[in-house]
């Protein structure tokens, strides 16, 4: 066999390989990485984009719905950090008739609306719109929410210019978001900031404490959920106000799990003078003061 046909053959199996790396990769491995991701994680493609639906709340969460053809929520982008509360809920992927109702009521739970004023922007199918507009008024009515509604429309090329950003394809912009919305939910850094010009009572911080576990408790008991690792990203336990102002939240060191429905939990709160640590031991009643042993 000459040196020629040698070569030819060599070439040929290095093709033949990365055929079946490149085949395994997009039928097996990437299927497989996507569903360990999170709902909210999922690589995104500007085109499933069919319309937009923008959804503000004054001094709280602020995110953008993708939806598709098929009128579902195909993405949500994070324009805050306080959205994140709804990152990796299952929301992405369902129909518009299911997850508005279940972001309006995490965002109820989380006493995220009172007082506040929600502003429902349209970005392109009024239509959709509408139906979107309905089921938020609707949740709120089931839930005795009385919350005023701003109603407006504006475009993607508007929202970037609004933002200072140079003029772009539509493409280009969605992009640029879920670049930005992933910066905001893999920013470990980001906490909100315990409110600590008052000093902080050990009671205080017991009921503080009580409130979140509450919290968790609904949150739980919504989702049915059995187990939860500790530290899961679903509903980091930084991000849940103690108080109704939400400006008390647990220091960093906060950590909560899930087994057999139960809730396990150690919550802290950093005052001027000390921090204040509650131990739940799956369920209010199995309270102790101190960390968790």
């Amino acid at each position: 066999m000459n040196t020629k046909v040698k070569v030819g053959l060599f070439i040929l199996e290095v093709v033949v390989i990365l055929i079946i790396i490149i085949y395994l990769a997009i039928t097996k491995y990437w299927p497989e990485y996507q569903e360990s991701l999170g709902s909210s994680e999922k690589l995104f493609l500007p085109s499933i984009y069919a319309t937009g639906v923008e959804i503000k709340i004054t001094t709280g969460p602020e995110l953008f719905l993708v939806i598709d053809k098929e009128e579902k929520v195909a993405a949500i982008f994070f324009e805050n950090e306080q959205a994140t509360y709804l990152a990796n809920q299952e929301i992405e992927n369902k129909s518009i008739t299911k997850a508005i109702p279940k972001i309006i009521q995490i965002l109820i739970d989380n006493k995220l609306l009172d007082n506040n004023t929600i502003t429902i922007i349209n970005y392109k199918d009024r239509k959709v719109y509408d139906k979107v507009l309905t089921k938020v008024k609707e949740t709120l009515t089931a839930n005795n929410k009385v919350v005023a509604i701003t109603e407006t429309s504006s475009s993607l090329q508007q929202k970037f210019q609004e933002e200072g950003l140079e003029e772009a394809e539509d493409d280009d912009i969605l992009w640029k978001l879920y670049e930005q919305s992933m910066d905001i939910l893999n920013n470990d850094s980001i906490e909100p900031e315990t409110n600590n010009t008052v000093d902080l009572t050990k009671d205080l911080a017991s009921v503080y404490a009580d409130t979140i576990y509450q919290k968790l408790m609904t949150y739980r008991v919504n989702l049915n959920l059995k187990d939860q690792e500790i530290n899961a990203s679903n509903m980091p336990i930084q991000y849940i106000p103690g108080d109704s102002e939400n400006t008390i939240y647990p220091t960093s060191d906060s950590w909560y799990y899930i087994k057999d429905y139960k809730i396990y939990a150690e919550i802290s709160f950093k005052g001027e003078k000390q921090q204040y640590t509650f131990c739940y031991q799956g369920s209010l009643e199995e309270k102790k003061e101190g960390n968790c042993v």
